[in-house]
């Protein structure tokens, strides 16, 4: 009896481990996705060619942060101008300006705060991808950790099966 308890335990013990490599090798993969897109999110804008070389799984996510960061940014733009513009009006009292050298502060004040926008919407989601990845660092430790239990108690399974095995051999003397 103890060897088919035995032996059903190193198969229960087989199909955990090979769950538990299973759930560390998507880990792995997301991880390393992750990365790959905090790198390209950490060089400031993205560029076509940069969105076609991130990982399918991370598509979405850089779709959503295209949105949210021009979305923002716009915002910040919006929120921050009148008092730029006001700013550069007391600044600039007093002197004379064609209208094109004011349109061409105008535009560049835009700009910049558009800019700022950007850079704030990219702090943000870089802040939340360091989150993410020591989450998924934890939960890879913990699978890591739970492997290695799994392969002890599965050495010891075995061996338990090997003994109940060998005992019930029959033994032969010769006298």
């Amino acid at each position: 009896m103890g060897i088919l308890m035995f032996t059903a335990r190193v198969h229960d013990l087989i199909y955990q481990r090979s769950n538990v490599e299973y759930r560390l090798t998507k880990l792995t993969k997301k991880l390393r996705d992750l990365q790959q897109y905090a790198a390209t999110i950490a060089s400031g804008g993205i560029s076509i060619g940069e969105m076609l070389n991130t990982p399918g799984s991370m598509m979405g996510r850089t779709m959503n942060y295209l949105s949210f960061a021009h979305n923002s940014s716009l915002q910040y733009m919006q929120q921050n101008a009148p008092y730029m513009q006001q700013m550069y009006m007391q600044q600039m009292q007093g002197q004379q300006q064609n209208a094109q050298q004011q349109q061409q502060y105008q535009a560049f004040i835009m700009r910049k705060l558009y800019e700022q926008g950007r850079d704030r919407a990219m702090q943000i989601e870089t802040r939340n991808l360091k989150v993410e990845e020591e989450r998924i660092t934890q939960e890879k430790e913990k699978l890591e950790a739970l492997g290695k239990s799994i392969e002890a108690e599965l050495q010891a399974a075995k061996e338990g099966r090997d003994k109940g095995i060998k005992d019930m051999a029959p033994k032969y003397t010769f006298a």
